[in-house]
């Protein structure tokens, strides 16, 4: 599985920006120039960043309007990808490893999915630490459907 990240332009257009490191494997070919054929399907996702050492109550949205949804988690890294995002006061020493960061959708997806609400709780303790002296973050997408009703 490669690690999709869905970003925003200043245009306000979404772009997927794609993590070469995960399509990386030997080439047996390396003189014949390549492309990355994919499929993709456009999903309705809330994407939330928790820092760590947080703990972030998700809760369906739409409960209040009458319309029970339940709770799907769609992708969750733990780890650090840039410089900036959950920096604030932290030393310059704790953020410089921006090449961490490890899919914990399993873990997640079991503590949430199927409810419509759950708490989650980031820490090594939870997610495990794939960069010990690295201050992380969660990055989730989520989305919530409409509770199936049998016949």
């Amino acid at each position: 599985r490669t690690r999709t990240r869905l970003l925003q332009n200043k245009n306000n257009q979404n772009q997927i920006a794609l993590s070469m490191k995960e399509l990386h494997t030997s080439d047996p070919c390396p003189t014949v120039s390549k492309y990355l054929e994919t499929d993709y399907i456009c999903v309705r996702a809330t994407h939330k960043t928790i820092c760590e050492g947080s703990t972030k109550h998700l809760v369906d949205e739409n409960i209040s309007a009458g319309r029970r949804q339940l709770i799907f988690i769609l992708g969750a890294y733990f780890g650090r990808q840039d410089k900036k995002t959950c920096s604030k006061g932290r030393p310059e020493s704790e953020i410089q490893n921006c090449d961490c960061s490890k899919s914990v959708t399993d873990i997640v997806a079991h503590n949430c999915n199927g409810g419509n609400s759950c708490n989650i709780e980031v820490s090594t303790k939870v997610l495990t630490d794939p960069c010990t002296g690295t201050y992380k973050y969660l990055e989730l997408a989520y989305e919530c459907q409409s509770k199936k009703t049998s016949p």
